[in-house]
């Protein structure tokens, strides 16, 4: 299946995440109506453009809810028991010795600085994306088996920077970790990736994440006039590849490396 169809999420489903999913569902079905909301209710304020989306997300097919945040917060929950079930149904404001965290930006980081004001949940849902970060490598080196893709935990972005100094949309984004060598220096072992699921018209210098039978590859594409697309690495020991595009496919253009200094 193509990660782009019925789901906000950019890999196929496991096991783990179609019970996750369910979940989820359920979850949010049950506290909807506790709240006496209507399905058209609840997507107006969690930010939905209707009630088909809250309609598929409590039958299970939408694989991960893009609004995870504002859903909680439509439903006075916490999120992290909406997403696993786990931790306390309702939340309270959130109060740091009594003084709010204030964002002060420098590029794309964000230094918190006191102030005398109460930091709420509804306040950091405003300002940030939860992006989630799953549990597979992309191989920089040869290619790594696909051993699990359920969502291992979230990190969070400043969704104005994700959109205005970026020109990404944040409920299109992944999180996936890099392994091996091969694209040195630009990826290293290690290094954090997100990624733009948008999908794909052209092909740019850019470095994909690509599928190729049961593996994920962090890789240079470039589009050949013989309709074939030519998979490159950065480090030159190792060689390039010509396959034709029915033979791989591109999960997401990698727009953001994260790594230890």
């Amino acid at each position: 299946m193509d990660y782009r169809e019925d789901h906000d999420g950019p890999l196929a489903s496991s096991k783990w995440e179609e019970d996750a999913v369910e979940q989820i569902g359920t979850r949010l079905m049950q506290r909807r109506k506790a709240l006496g909301l209507s399905q058209a209710e609840l997507a107006k304020q969690a930010g939905y453009g209707g009630q088909s989306s809250i309609r598929e997300i409590e039958s299970g097919k939408v694989k991960n809810p893009s609004k995870l945040l504002a859903l909680a917060t439509a439903l006075g929950v916490r999120p992290l028991w909406l997403s696993t079930g786990q931790g306390e149904m309702l939340k309270e404001d959130v109060v740091v010795a009594g003084v709010q965290r204030r964002v002060v930006e420098s590029g794309n980081r964000h230094v918190y600085e006191d102030a005398e004001e109460v930091c709420q949940e509804t306040d950091f849902a405003a300002l940030f994306t939860l992006v989630p970060r799953y549990a597979v490598h992309a191989s920089a080196g040869p290619g790594l088996e696909v051993q699990s893709e359920q969502i291992v935990d979230h990190l969070a972005f400043k969704t104005e920077w994700l959109r205005a100094a970026m020109g990404l949309e944040p409920d299109k984004l992944a999180l996936i970790t890099a392994r091996g060598d091969s694209m040195e220096p630009a990826i290293g072992d290690g290094d954090l990736l997100l990624l733009d699921m948008r999908e794909l018209r052209t092909l740019d210098p850019s470095i994909y994440v690509v599928r190729m039978d049961q593996s994920l590859v962090a890789k240079r594409l470039q589009r050949l006039t013989d309709g074939r697309i030519r998979i490159q690495s950065d480090n030159p020991l190792y060689s390039s590849e010509n396959v034709y595009p029915s033979e791989i496919q591109i999960l997401g253009r990698i727009v953001w490396i994260g790594r230890k200094v």
